[in-house]
């Protein structure tokens, strides 16, 4: 088998090879028995009519095709090896001639992982920022927590702040009714600043069965574009007023919680989880930073094939998000007057940067020799599983060989940046 190699932009190669016949002979043999199982050869079982009755009964040509469409897979992978070509994706093959006991030739046009040329990364070095819970950060986790375990008593009297009520609404825009602006007995505790801006002030007042008109100003950034810096009409009805009582914060609430000692004991728990939340945000912050400062002085050259495939897995991850949200993913694109088409080009810088960043960690692990053992892989499947007991779905996915890749490759990355913080994080 001969090999040419020709580089093409954006890490494309192509690949012209030639097979004797000589070659491919074990492949007319394979080729003579799908044939022979598929067209009916009067004398023989199916699969089992001799190579040269076959070629008398559909062809010589046929033949050739048969065994070539076979032969074509092996020989391309021969080819990559031969040329030490690391493939991603699918080629593009074309034959240049095919002709019974001549030579095959064809192309094949595939796309590879490129050279990269890394930076002294061990030199990087970027600042952690101090991780220090505030006060009132654990002040604020614990009446969020204290205002999910008020109970609520009906009243008969005017809304005030604080206040679980319930509205009938409707919305217009230059006096035609809005799409979706329309909602009844929509839950709202007034204070919590959850509508636009100055709504809740203006239904302070009502009592349960009144109705009240006004005019809001929506804001420049509305998420709605078609609403943003316009003047929108409300037609409100009060339909009920509930009275939120807060239960005291005292050792008897964190004893009802059922894990604590006192409010001493909660509190403590509180502030070691928000601990963790900052400690980890600060972990990611340090990680893109050090990414940002390799990539910049990194020289690789991008394969369009990886950035379309990062751009696909942002936009499934948005309709993800959206689909999580209770949405669906048309009408969202319609909220924002866009086109899949138009969020790919935006998403399309982003891609790049992570597919720059994704190269260069497969880079450093294999310049750093880093491995995953098969203990740890394990280990790893194992505490993915714990977490999904009654997915049956999902359990059957995580057993999946493509799973295991992707937490092999999880796993490396792991250690890859435990790496690079020891290396160049300094205080």
């Amino acid at each position: 088998m001969k090999v040419t190699t020709k580089q093409l932009p954006k890490s494309q190669v192509e690949l012209a090879i030639e097979v004797t016949a000589k070659e491919l002979e074990p492949h007319l043999d394979k080729a003579a028995q799908t044939i022979s199982k598929e067209v009916k050869i009067s004398g023989f079982r199916p699969g089992k009519a001799p190579r040269q009755i076959v070629s008398q009964q559909v062809g010589e040509f046929k033949l050739w095709q048969e065994a070539t469409n076979s032969a074509l897979p092996e020989f391309y992978v021969k080819a990559l090896e031969q040329e030490k070509i690391e493939a991603i994706g699918q080629p593009e093959i074309k034959i240049d001639k095919l002709a019974p006991n001549n030579p095959l030739s064809f192309k094949a046009t595939v796309s590879y992982l490129p050279a990269i040329e890394l930076p002294d990364y061990k030199n990087i070095k970027v600042t952690e920022k101090k991780t220090v819970v505030e006060v009132k950060k654990v002040d604020e986790a614990l009446k969020e927590l204290q205002k999910s375990r008020a109970k609520l008593a009906k009243v008969d009297r005017a809304a005030e702040k604080g206040d679980a009520i319930e509205i009938s609404f409707n919305t217009f825009l230059n006096k035609v009714p809005i799409d979706q602006g329309e909602s009844k007995n929509h839950p709202l505790i007034i204070g919590e600043g959850y509508f636009v801006p100055g709504f809740e002030d203006k239904i302070i007042g009502l009592k349960a069965g009144e109705k009240k008109e006004f005019t809001l100003r929506f804001p420049k950034k509305y998420h709605k574009k078609e609403l943003a810096d316009k003047d929108v009409d409300f037609k409100v009805e009060m339909n009920n007023v509930q009275q939120r009582n807060l239960p005291k914060l005292d050792d008897e609430f964190a004893k009802s919680l059922g894990e604590f000692k006192g409010i001493a004991d909660l509190e403590q728990k509180i502030k070691d989880n928000l601990q963790t939340e900052v400690e980890e945000k600060e972990k990611s912050r340090l990680e893109i930073a050090i990414m940002e400062k390799i990539a910049a002085e990194t020289k690789a050259e991008l394969p369009e094939i990886l950035v379309q495939a990062e751009t696909e897995k942002m936009l499934n991850e948005l309709k993800d998000n959206v689909a999580v949200s209770g949405g669906e993913f048309d009408k969202y694109l319609e909220s924002i007057k866009k086109t899949e088409d138009d969020l790919k080009k935006e998403f399309k810088a982003k891609a790049e940067k992570r597919t720059l960043f994704g190269l260069i960690l497969r880079e450093i692990a294999k310049q750093e020799k880093v491995e995953v053992t098969t203990k740890e892989l394990e280990e790893e499947v194992k505490h993915t599983t714990g977490h999904y007991q009654h997915d049956k779905q999902m359990l059957e996915k995580i057993q999946s060989d493509e799973y295991r890749d992707y937490a092999r490759s999880l796993l490396v990355n792991r250690k890859v940046f435990e790496m690079l913080r020891k290396e160049c994080v300094g205080k």
